[in-house]
């Protein structure tokens, strides 16, 4: 993939952005930045009025030796791209970058009461303030990008310029805070002179950029922090983590609608909120956004899933020290199970956050594994559903759901579903769609790839930049491959073919039979308690002795790994004559999947959907193995063909 659509010294880019050049350059970037609805937006109009302002600034403050790169796309940061990226050396010699926002805006105001950008005249609008877009970028490159981790070794800074605009037409926004005063530039004398001050405390005009540039475009994506770890500096410092412009829009308008719940001059103070997204779009993130923020403003806010391994890790990671109204971080992430008691639905919670929403249940089991029978049969007859308690405990419910995830027997609550509940509790309706990838390597294809292989006909894939996959001719491959001496960020993932062992109080490991066994190659799946320092199943994803373990779709599910080893088993296998996978819920050892399956047969889709799931788990590669001789015939037919 092309992380930039062009890059070149700033002296090469000075002269391609004079009158008789700049066509050419246009051409350019217009070739090499995917459309994506851009051009309506007058993209080449405003590369044509901003570049040479940029260039002009850049000339003139000396850095010929410099680098720039335009329309840059950060790790993690979806289709979104930098207008552009400086890159050089400071006095120090240390490598420096600066990400500029460009703005053609003559004038802009910044709204404190609801933090956002108005009056720009612009033809589309952003509430974000350009400053901060740029800083957010400066983040991407800072927490998902080789070499760029290191806040003591390497400078990354952000700014925003305005070239023409005046200080006194964007006074408000250069008042927003320090930061946003300081990296925030206009066309003006004053403004110009500002900037040029700004580039040269940062980078030297006497050095080369070149090894600079090196190393920005010729790194990799690797994660600084992870989920789990960034989890508890979102509670502290969520600016430090930031969203995509698509995940912003989502999240500010959930904001509002909080903000309009507690209002009571409101017109209507209940919303139920879905947003709806695939592996790998953002959804977790934006839920721990929001539970941050809202945790801060003092407002009453949960977040809850019925992933117990995604809970029990978040809850572990999350900062014990911060208090919020008397309660320590870690008890904002709450079971959905948890909400039926109605003596709390006479004071709901300001903001209900749901996470992976398709794994709610019908109607919430309150004690053991049923619930009496005189008990389910008052909950059918008044509808009290998981959901309908859900949003009887909050004002405002944010349910983030994948329906093509819904893989266990008792995964119920469709966006239909959703609907209805708010209907019926007399609470605006309202669904959002990401459809940015941050997984995967940010490839679309592999998504799509994956949807052919499970659901329709298979079509071939061809290796990318920055996503694999590969095809295992036996277990010992596979794990050769996953794994390759790095546990701690890889996994192996199966099908539930196989019965899972418990063992009633083991001592040591080997009191633990392995449950997989396939052609001499053996492995235990994830334990249900801990034993011998291997983790149970709750702490599989982030224990680095999980790799030594088989995960499956129920401590996979809302984790991401950099490689995962994925054994397709006998329940889904190539059909020649069907031409497509075909689900055998014989040889299935999920009983109770099996058991709804003969009640319902559309249940089979829960195979293909358990499957979706561990296929979607790698940001960088996936190796693939199935038991079945033709189905792993017809995998290494499709997966990068005549390139062996």
């Amino acid at each position: 993939m092309r992380r930039a659509a062009y890059v070149g010294t700033i002296q090469d880019f000075y002269k391609s952005t004079r009158p008789n050049t700049v066509g050419a350059l246009i051409s350019l970037l217009r070739g090499n930045t995917p459309p994506q609805d851009r051009w309506d937006r007058g993209e080449p109009a405003s590369w044509a009025a901003s570049l040479p302002a940029l260039a002009d600034e850049l000339h003139s403050a000396g850095l010929d030796s410099s680098w720039v790169a335009l329309e840059y796309s950060p790790h993690q940061a979806g289709r979104r791209r930098a207008d552009a990226v400086l890159m050089g050396a400071g006095r120090d010699g240390r490598p420096c970058y600066l990400v500029v926002e460009l703005k053609q805006w003559a004038q802009a105001s910044w709204d404190v009461a609801r933090e956002q950008v108005t009056g720009t005249g612009a033809g589309y609008e952003t509430p974000r303030h350009p400053f901060d877009q740029a800083f957010a970028y400066a983040q991407f490159i800072r927490n998902y990008t080789s070499g760029m981790h290191d806040e003591d070794q390497v400078t990354i800074a952000a700014a925003a310029f305005l070239h023409n605009a005046t200080e006194g037409s964007i006074e408000t926004l250069r008042t927003a805070g320090h930061d946003r005063s300081a990296g925030t530039f206009s066309g003006d004398s004053t403004g110009r002179r500002r900037f040029r001050e700004r580039l040269h405390a940062l980078l030297d005009p006497g050095r080369d950029g070149t090894a600079a540039k090196d190393r920005l475009m010729e790194a990799h994506y690797q994660q600084g922090p992870a989920l789990l770890d960034a989890a508890a500096r979102i509670f502290s410092d969520p600016d430090r983590y930031p969203l995509t412009d698509q995940q912003y829009e989502i999240f500010a308008h959930i904001q509002n609608a909080v903000s309009d719940a507690m209002s009571v001059s409101a017109d209507r103070n209940q919303a139920v909120i879905v947003v709806k997204g695939g592996p790998g779009t953002g959804k977790t993130w934006i839920a721990m956004h929001l539970l941050g923020a809202n945790a801060h403003a003092h407002r009453q806010v949960a977040y809850a899933t019925n992933s117990g391994s995604l809970r029990s890790a978040l809850q572990k990671s999350a900062n014990f020290r911060s208090i919020f109204d008397g309660r320590p971080a870690h008890e904002l992430i709450t079971s959905a199970r948890t909400y039926w008691d109605n003596a709390r639905w006479h004071n709901p919670l300001d903001l209900l956050i749901v996470d992976e929403a398709q794994r709610l249940e019908e109607y919430t089991v309150r004690r053991a594994q049923n619930n009496p029978r005189e008990l389910q049969e008052r909950l059918e007859a008044q509808q009290i559903t998981q959901i309908f308690e859900l949003k009887k405990s909050a004002k405002v419910l944010v349910l983030f759901i994948d329906e093509d995830q819904a893989a266990t027997y008792r995964d119920h609550v469709t966006i239909d579903e959703a609907e209805r509940v708010a209907h019926r509790t007399g609470a605006t309706f309202e669904i959002f769609e990401l459809n940015e990838q941050h997984r995967s390597g940010g490839s679309e294809a592999y998504e799509a790839w994956v949807d052919a292989l499970l659901g329709g006909t298979p079509t071939v894939w061809h290796d990318e930049d920055n996503f694999t996959v590969r095809v295992a001719e036996s277990p010992q491959e596979l794990e050769r491959l996953t794994i390759d001496g790095d546990a701690g960020s890889a996994r192996l993932l199966a099908g539930f073919c196989w019965e899972w062992s418990t063992p009633q109080f083991p001592v040591t490991i080997e009191d633990v039979p392995h449950d997989i066994s396939i052609d001499g190659w053996h492995k235990r799946w994830n334990l249900r308690q801990p034993v011998d320092g291997f983790p149970r199943d709750t702490a599989w994803a982030h224990n680095p002795r999980g790799a030594e373990q088989v995960g499956s779709i129920f401590t996979a599910q809302g984790f991401e790994f950099d490689r995962c080893g994925v054994i397709i088993g006998p329940d889904l296998v190539w059909s020649a004559e069907a031409e497509r996978m075909t689900v055998d819920m014989g040889a299935s050892r999920y009983k109770k999947l099996v058991s709804l399956h003969r009640r319902d047969p559309a249940a089979a889709d829960r195979v293909r959907n358990q499957y979706r799931v561990l296929l979607t788990r790698a940001m960088q590669g996936v190796v693939l193995y199935s038991t079945d001789p033709d189905t792993r015939e017809m995998l290494e037919s499709i997966v990068n063909p005549f390139e062996g």
